[in-house]
């Protein structure tokens, strides 16, 4: 019997899925929109005009483009896995897949950071001190949450970011981040940097931080999620006050640890005046020296 696209999903789902980190999400979109449409099809027999046709039906329930680009992606990598594992040669058919605007330009302001610090320092230490080193230091969640004690250098003033989705970089710590750092080493008992506290690992921004947010009204009125603040706004609120502080924006590419500065450059346009003042040290450098040469 030739295999179908149901029996490379069986082997994707024993092998793959439990490496995943929502394995129940790929599980959902795999029962209501992928094997009704192409679960018993044969492998070989599956055409880029299906992989279109299924696009077409998926849209036609009003997905989002992000949930289309889902289901998408799920029968891609279920496809290539099959090829990997020899049960069809291939060629894989050609995905058209729907482009996703998906990044987050929302930051905070100083007087909204303040409102969310003041309150998860009423409700949390833990939490205060997460967020403000967040804001101190632009490292992305997980990578904060991956935090050893021999990442920090107190006599540098610095933490060391490794196995991270970017290059291993290290970031200044100013005074707010030293001093948590130095509160939180001299606490430490051998674990992650910050910790439950029941000493276990953080996995992410929970219940509470997400209930500060609303109930600063920081997400009042915001319909869409982009705009929404979530923990990865500190980020973005990071590198947005550093652009507009005069930070070339190079420099945040690097504390940042973007692979390719294409990506640093949404924050561009929070600093026309760094251009104006480019092109008018040219107008002044040219004008000096024609003069030094009259």
């Amino acid at each position: 019997m030739r295999p179908t696209v149901e029996s490379a999903w069986d082997l994707y789902k024993e092998l793959k899925l439990p490496s995943v980190r929502k394995p129940k999400t790929d599980i959902r979109v795999w029962e209501m929109h992928i094997a009704p449409y192409l679960g018993a099809k044969e492998l070989d027999a599956v055409r880029s005009i299906d992989v279109l046709r299924l696009r077409s039906q998926i849209e036609a329930k009003q997905l989002s483009p992000q949930s289309v680009h889902h289901v998408l992606g799920l029968l891609r990598r279920i496809l290539r896995k099959a090829v990997q594992w020899e049960l069809y040669q291939g060629p894989l058919p050609i995905f058209e897949m729907p482009k996703v605007q998906n990044d987050r330009t929302r930051f905070l302001t100083l007087e909204e950071a303040a409102i969310l610090l003041n309150e998860l320092k009423r409700r949390s230490e833990l939490w205060h001190d997460i967020t403000l080193f967040a804001l101190s230091t632009g490292l992305r969640s997980g990578e904060i949450f991956n935090l050893l004690p021999e990442h920090i250098n107190l006599l540098a003033k610095t933490v060391a970011v490794v196995d991270t989705k970017s290059d291993n970089r290290v970031v200044p710590l100013n005074d707010a981040a030293q001093a948590i750092a130095k509160t939180y080493l001299a606490r430490n008992t051998g674990t992650y940097l910050f910790t439950t506290i029941h000493g276990n690992k953080i996995q992410f921004a929970g219940k509470l931080y997400r209930g500060v947010v609303n109930s600063c009204g920081l997400n009042n009125g915001m319909r869409d999620r982009r705009q929404r603040v979530v923990f990865h706004t500190l980020r973005h609120t990071f590198a947005s006050w550093l652009v507009q502080g005069g930070t070339p924006i190079a420099v945040v590419s690097h504390l940042l640890g973007h692979s390719d500065i294409k990506m640093t450059m949404r924050y561009a346009h929070l600093a026309p005046q760094q251009g104006r003042e480019a092109v008018t040290y040219i107008d002044n450098y040219m004008q000096k020296f024609m003069r030094s040469t009259v």
